[in-house]
This record gives structure tokens, sequence and C-alpha cells, in this order.
């Protein structure tokens, strides 16, 4: 029998998850999230390699001290687990030749240090803060619209026309009509990439609004953002809810002209399975242009109901994407004498932003740039970590699109290394010896975000904030279809606050007349407690019944669930490790109810400290089956490459190839730095696999060889299409041996992508 949902919400980001959480929280819905995505969060998930975590979307926040009303429904929604530390009071530093400008935290010390640095343009200096000011009431009047009934959602609607004025001419006007120094003019632009446009294109009212959202300085999740979706993620379970992984939502399935559930993939197992969900109210998170264009019908009554919609979208530009550089650093930033503060690095004063300009990015050389740190802004700092984000066309990647994500070959690896360097060269000219800080590094391109996200083209800031939208485009959370209710930024405003406000009008208008009101009387009331969680299906509670060393950084742990499920060889498991905190690791092997993981704790993270400290007895939760990397029925010659506790999901491959009629020749290249490590020979022994044991420190035993598994690889003689390699291990060694694999032209390698 099919589970009924009182909502249904596509799309666990930020928009989604206050919907959610809000109509769980205020009046006790039973919600459904589907998230595309292995991992929760859309734009505020993290990812990891090897203990190091970069947060994908969510860079720095405004307006998250005591008492504001983003910072009220935070704390609701996570039930006040949610911790935000304040990034340092210079929090933005703007560089350009000539000119490193350090941004206070206090709108009066930032307009007198603008007027000391540009006495002439005085005047015009303290009247940009004035029209900022009026502006963001502006803004704060568009929002409120969407929150009321249909009545006084007008009069909101014809107060926030006849006041938008100076909002609908674009920043670059607004700057031309009232400073001549063109330093100063790009200075104050400098955080364009907060919302997406250059000033050419962007609405001032978009500038006026994200400016002065960080006028009294930033704030970063403590902890780092991924916590954003897990604490309020037990808001939604207390009520009975879930948050499902792995979930592509094909359409939303409508009756006599009203939403009545939504059409899924299923995608957590290896075999993928169509699901049907049901419930009255629907709510999209995934932004308008793929709501209206992909899950609702273009043809017929209801095609004919949203055609304006989609023209007017397809209509606009809506700019670029960007390229990021995920970096893993040797030592602290502080080593560099940087706390935490975000770097805006300009090699000239030029913002407009064309496929021109993108393109010189393509050839290693980067004119703008944004560099963050993460590890420093969430308090973790044991693994230290920064990112380099920049703005590009994302046609200039098309040649790529239709190739599988992880192995788009030797030509894109290359256009990902040229433009690294430039990013990297670019960064080193304001903060000196950041590139000898970096070990590991790893480009995400606008192909990434989009096969990530779901964000068509990789543009995830959804409807561009061009002037236009402010002037025609309907945005909001109500929609033509009855029962349906945009979420995020398309409904709100760009960035994490405008989609979380996207998200309190969509839960408003979903609750009735009285949804606002009824949500503001519990954030603005007493906490109130959980209920006791029901567990889901997805996630069963476990006993460690036993932990065995396996080497000095390495553990078994065998836990017992309290039942038994279907799984295939090569997925994995998400475990509980903390509070909101999981990791995912391979499942090794699963002996009747008993759960057999290898953890290393090389890395000293969360999951290390777990696996050190965790004893025979403790009960936690464990997520799965989830996860499609497993052998493929190809009939070509099987080649395995591991280091350390990558060879988990080995293991079952293995024992898989034993029931194979027809296995054919299979070898493990397993990498290890000294013998006492190599832990292949003990668990994969008596498997249908030649062992090739590679040790880096030590002579190895005999039939070893001496130096790293890439060493190894680079002479390993095979025909690229009777060939498949399977790699599993430390980031760094996946990619070290991919880029020998695709110079060698190699053309099947798989990777696990958790």
């Amino acid at each position: 029998m099919q589970e009924k949902w009182d909502a249904i919400v596509i799309g666990s980001g930020m928009g989604g998850l206050t919907a959610a959480g809000l109509l769980a929280g205020c009046a006790g819905k039973k919600v459904l999230v589907l998230e595309k995505h292995s991992e929760p969060g859309g734009l505020t998930h993290v990812f990891r390699r090897d203990g190091a975590s970069w947060d994908v979307g969510l860079h720095y926040v405004g307006e998250m001290y005591e008492g504001t009303l983003p910072r009220s429904f935070m704390d609701f929604l996570s039930g006040g687990r949610l911790k935000w530390n304040p990034l340092p009071a210079e929090f933005e530093r703007f560089i350009y030749p000539g000119l490193a400008f350090s941004v206070p935290s206090d709108p009066a010390e930032y307009e007198a240090r603008l007027v000391s640095s540009f006495p002439g343009e005085e005047k015009a200096i303290h009247r940009y803060f004035r029209d900022i000011k009026s502006m963001q009431g502006w803004n704060v009047l568009s929002f409120f619209k969407h929150f009321m009934p249909p009545f006084p959602g007008v009069v909101f609607d014809l107060a926030s026309r006849f006041a938008r004025g100076k909002g609908v001419m674009t920043t670059k006007e607004y700057m031309d009509r009232n400073f001549t120094d063109p330093l100063l003019k790009a200075l104050l632009v400098s955080q364009w990439g907060d919302y997406g446009l250059p000033p050419a294109k962007s609405a001032f009212a978009i500038h006026a609004l994200i400016a002065g959202h960080y006028f009294r300085g930033a704030w970063f999740p403590q902890g780092g953002s991924s916590r954003i979706a897990r604490t309020i993620e037990t808001g939604i379970e207390a009520q009975g809810g879930k948050v499902l992984v792995c979930q592509e939502v094909l359409s939303i399935v409508t009756e006599k002209g009203r939403v009545v559930g939504v059409l899924v993939v299923d995608r957590r197992g290896k075999v993928p399975v169509e699901v049907r969900y049901e419930a009255p109210v629907v709510i999209s998170g995934v932004g308008a242009e793929t709501t209206y264009g992909k899950l609702l019908p273009i043809e017929g009554r209801l095609g004919r109901r949203t055609a304006g919609i989609r023209k007017t979208i397809a209509g606009l530009d809506a700019g670029g994407s960007v390229v990021t550089l995920y970096l893993r650093l040797k030592s602290p930033v502080s080593t560099l004498g940087i706390q935490g503060e975000n770097y805006w690095i300009n090699a000239d004063t030029d913002h407009d932003f064309t496929p021109e300009r993108g393109g010189k990015i393509l050839e290693g050389e980067a004119s703008h740039i944004y560099v963050s740190f993460p590890s420093a802004k969430s308090g973790e700092d044991k693994v230290h970590t920064a990112e380099i984000i920049s703005f590009v066309d994302d046609a200039a990647f098309a040649a790529w699109k239709d190739k599988p994500r992880g192995n788009r070959g030797a030509e894109y690896a290359e256009l990902k290394e040229r433009i690294s360097d430039g990013l990297l060269r670019l960064a080193e000219t304001a903060i000196p010896g950041f590139s000898a800080l970096v070990e590991y590094r790893e480009l995400s391109t606008p192909l990434t975000v989009e096969d990530y996200t779901s964000h068509p083209r990789g543009r995830f800031y959804g409807v561009p904030a061009v002037p236009f939208r402010y002037e025609h485009f309907r945005s909001g959370p109500r929609t033509p279809v009855k029962g349906l209710y945009l979420t995020g930024q398309d409904a709100g405003s760009l960035g994490i606050t405008g989609a979380l406000m996207g998200g309190v009008g969509a839960a408003a208008q979903a609750l009735g007349s009285m949804g606002f009101f009824r949500i503001m009387a519990a954030v603005k009331g007493p906490q109130k407690t959980l209920p006791e969680r029901n567990l889901s299906p997805e996630k069963k509670k476990a006993v460690l019944v036993s932990k065995v060393a396996l080497s000095p950084s390495i553990w078994e742990l065998n836990f017992h669930l309290d039942e038994k499920f279907d799984w295939s060889p090569g997925q994995y498991a998400r475990v509980r490790v903390a509070d909101a905190e999981w990791r995912d690791y391979s499942i090794a092997s699963v002996d009747c109810d008993v759960l057999r993981l290898l953890v290393s704790t090389r890395t000293g993270g969360k999951g290390s400290t777990f696996a050190d400290s965790v004893q025979p007895g403790t009960v936690t939760e464990i997520e799965l089956p989830l996860g499609s990397y497993g052998l493929r029925e190809s009939g070509r010659k099987k080649v395995f490459v591991a280091t350390g506790a990558g060879i988990a999901p080995l293991l079952p491959m293995f024992r898989e190839l034993v029931e194979a009629r027809n296995p054919g020749k299979a070898t493990l290249f397993f990498g290890s730095r000294t013998k006492a490590e190599n832990i292949a020979a003990r668990l994969a022994s008596g498997l249908p696999v030649d062992i090739i044991n590679c040790v880096s420190r030590e002579k190895p035993e005999a039939g070893g060889f001496s130096g790293r598994v890439t060493q190894a690889l680079s002479g390993l003689e095979f025909k690229p299409e009777d060939t498949e390699f399977y790699l599993c291990g430390s980031a760094a060694m996946v990619a070290d041996c991919r880029a020998v694999l695709e110079k060698a032209g190699a053309r099947h390698i798989l990777t696990e992508a958790y």
C-alpha cells in the first residue's frame, strides 16, 4: 500500500528544508523531502575527501546575530542545535592592483573608511548608504507580499511597485550616475559573485539587498554547513516525515488541474526503481525553470496555463556558472595571517562578465576570484581547507556534457588542470605563500554543479536578479497549479537567506490564509520539545557487536542491525558518528544481520574519532544501502586499485566473481606504506584475484612492487577497450591513478562517487 503524505517537497536545499521544517514544526505535518543527490542539503551540503570537507554553496551568511528574523527561523528549524560562528570583524578583503581594502562589520565604520579612501566622493558615498537602506525596506515589502493572504498581499504588492525607484536600474547604471572614480565603483560591486550577475546585468535592488545584508558582518555554521540539513531533518522526522536521498523526480503528477503527487526514480540501489508518492501539496525547490519546463506538462490545459511563465524564463539572460577549486592545505591559513576572512581578488577593475573573459580562465588566466577558508570559519580546523571560485560561461564545457561524470576523458582533465593553475596564480598575488600550502586539489565545473544540483547549465542562482525580474516576473511561492508551490531562491531571493525566506513563503501559502501568522506564532513562541523520532525503514538502529584492529590505522567494525536488508556489492552505508554528523563507509560484507565496515582513522576527523572510541554495545543509526558502484557485466578484464580501507567495496565484488560463470582474469594493485598496513593479503586470501602488493616505504615481500600504486600502474600494459579499472582509496590516490590511466588511454575508469 502506497504511503500517504501531507506534503511532498522536491529538493532538500535551504528553501525545501525550510518549507518542510515549518510545515512539520508549526503544523505537525507529515512531510516527505526528496533529494536527487546522495547527500541532503542541496547547496548547503558538504563533500569530503580523506577527512577534509568543503561547503559547496554556503560560504557565509549575514544577519545571523541574535534577534534577527533569519536567525529566529534557523533556531526554530534546528531546535537550537545549529550554532553560528562570527567571521573576523574585518570579514572581507577587496584586492585590486594598488589597493587592498578591508570591510568592517559596522556600516558606520565602513562608510567612514570609504570616505577616507575616496574623499572626493564623500557626498555620493553617504547617498549610497542611504539608498542601500531604502532599497532594503523596498525588498522587505516585496518579500512580505508572498507571505500574506490575497488581499493584504495585493496591498504589499502595490506598495512595493510604487517604491521600487532605483531598484530596477542596473547596478552599473546606479554606479555610473552617482560616482566618478572607477576604482570606487569597482570596489563597491566587489561582492557581485554573491548574487551571480555582474554590474551591467544585475538590478540595483539585488545589489542593495546583498550589500546591506552584510553591513553588520557575516557568520558561518559551527561545524560546517552540513549541520543545517541534519538538524532540520530531526524536526521533520519527529512528525513522521522523511528526507530521502537518491530520489530523482521525473514529474509532478496532476489530476483535474491540481497536484496529487510525484513520479520518482529511486536510485538508492544498484537497479533504479520507479516509485509514485502521493500528497495533496507539492512544494518544488528545484527552481522555476525546471519545475515549469520539466516536471509539469507543457501541453494541454496546464501547459497553456504556464506557457507565459516558461516563455519569460526562457527569455532571461541567466548569467554564467562557476568553477570551484577545492584545496586541502598542509597547515592552517593562520600561518599566513588569515583568520577566516574572505578574499575577493581582482586583476583589474572590469567586472562585466562575458564569455570571452571566461575564455581567459580556460586558458589558465583568471581575472576575478573569491577565496574562502571553510575549516577556519567552521571551527573544524583539524584538516585545513580553502576554496577558490570564479565565474565562467557554462557553454565552454558543452563538449563534455554528455560524457559520464568522473570519466570525461584526458582533455577535460587537462582543461581542469590549466584552470586550477590559473586560479592559484591569481590567489598567490594577494596571498603570498598560499600555493606552497596546497597538498591536494580538485576542481568542479558547471557540469559538476548541474550533475549534483540539477540546476540547468550549472546556473545555481536560478531566475536571475535582472531588472526585468523586479518589473515584470511574478516570482513567489504561488503557482497556477492548485496544491503546487515554489520554494527557494525563485520564490524568495538569491542566496541562502533568500532561499530560506522563499521556504517561509511556501509554507505560509500551503497552510492557508493565516499560514504566516501561524508560523510566526510558533517561531516566536516558547521552544517545544520534539516528539521521539520513529526511525524510517531507511535508517536502522545498529549496535556495535565487535571491533578488530586490522592495521595501525584501520578498524573492522561489526554492527548488528535491527532488521535485514537487500544490498549489492559495491554499495555503502551512512553511519551517525556524532550529533548531526554522518559519515559514509563502503560495505565490506553482510552476514545475516551483521554489517561489516572497514574504517580508517588516518584523517583524525569525526569518523576517525568515532571508530577509535566506540565500544561494543554502543547504539547508533545507519542508513543503507546507498550507491551504485559495482561490477559491470562487460566481459572486460578487470583491474582493481585500492589503498587502506578502500579495499572494502572490492571484497564483495571479488566474491561476486566467484559466482560468475566466466569471471575472466582480475588483478588487484594494493598500496600501503609498510607491510604492517598491508591488509589485502589477509582479507582477499582465497578470492579470485591476483594481488600485487605495492609498498612505498619498505622493501615488499616476494612478488611485490617497491613503490606507490601509481608507479606500478605507469608500467602496466593494457588494451583500453578491453580493460576496466576500479579505483577506491584516498582521494589523492584516486586522482593520481586516474591521471596516469587517462594519459595511458584508459576508457573505462570507475570510482566510488560518495
